[in-house]
């Protein structure tokens, strides 16, 4: 499965209906493989990777969902997901300073 599929299939989960939309449109153009530059900008820009209000920036499932193990697995999954595009992104040379900043803030602690 690839980090958009697992962010939305994450983001459906916890009726992120918009984000959800914007999410499996992006995996829908990665499978298709066409305009792949545009695809990568779409990817790298802010509705993914703001600052605020992005679906980076978002809390799995709300601020205000009571905490449990599943919720923590999943947001956790979510943030490796995030990683995992960030840091595509960031390999094949295209990440904005959004996904950038995201991917420090994201990468996996040693541990």
């Amino acid at each position: 499965m690839s980090p958009l599929e697992t962010l939305a299939r994450l983001l459906a989960k916890y009726r992120h209906s918009a984000e959800t939309l914007t999410v499996r449109s992006l995996a829908a153009r990665e499978e298709m493989r066409v305009e792949l530059e545009g695809f990568w900008a779409d990817v790298a820009g802010p509705e993914l990777f703001g600052a605020e209000s992005s679906i980076a920036s978002l809390a799995l499932g709300g601020e205000s969902a009571p905490p449990s193990p599943a919720l923590e697995r999943d947001r956790a999954d979510f943030r490796r997901a995030l990683w995992r595009l960030a840091d595509d992104l960031s390999l094949r040379g295209v990440a904005s300073p959004e996904s950038e900043r995201w991917r420090r803030e994201l990468r996996p602690r040693a541990g």
